[in-house]
């Protein structure tokens, strides 16, 4: 019966599926000068480029557009992150995907984090929380910008599956992704 159940155990924890790509550490992400803006608002919320190469208005992200406030600490944030990585890689150019590194202890954790969790779409970094005003406190959070550049959505707390975020970015955006 002992090796019965040897043999069992063994046969489980042997079995598993081939590495997603999505996921996976990457080199770098997409530059902060990759984000379509409307022009720099001077009344906007400015946030440094994760990257380093410059700032950005929140308020200037061209729509249709999805922003991520996130933090490497953020179990939530980590349950939602594939479902966030794979939109950019299957929205193309239909919508942006943008994250917001918030709350985190220092930029270079968040640069880290983002690379080794393949967050290849562009990274914000917003170092003392100016923008609880454009989010809210706390994170996940995620706003659904529409084409004319208007809130249309904002998600409060994670989005755990692909097919939720499908269906938020169809119903707010009137974008279908396939």
């Amino acid at each position: 019966m002992k090796r019965y159940l040897l043999v069992v155990v063994l046969l489980l924890t042997s079995c598993t599926s081939a590495p997603s790509k999505q996921g996976a550490s990457i080199d770098a992400f997409a530059p902060c000068s990759s984000i379509r803006t409307s022009g720099m608002k001077a009344d906007g919320t400015f946030v440094e480029c994760l990257d380093g190469e410059g700032e950005v208005a929140l308020e200037s992200i061209e729509g249709p557009a999805v922003i991520s406030a996130w933090a490497s600490w953020c179990s939530n944030c980590e349950a939602q992150r594939e479902n966030f990585i794979r939109l950019y890689e299957e929205a193309g150019d239909q919508l942006q995907v943008v994250g917001v590194d918030m709350e985190e202890q220092s930029k270079s954790d968040g640069y880290e984090h983002a690379l080794k969790r393949g967050m290849s779409y562009p990274q914000l970094f917003d170092p003392d929380g100016r923008s609880i005003d454009f989010f809210g406190p706390g994170v996940p959070i995620t706003r659904f910008v529409d084409a004319s550049g208007n809130l249309a959505h904002l998600k409060i707390g994670g989005i755990f599956t692909y097919d939720e975020m499908r269906s938020l970015v169809k119903e707010h955006l009137g974008i279908d992704i396939p």
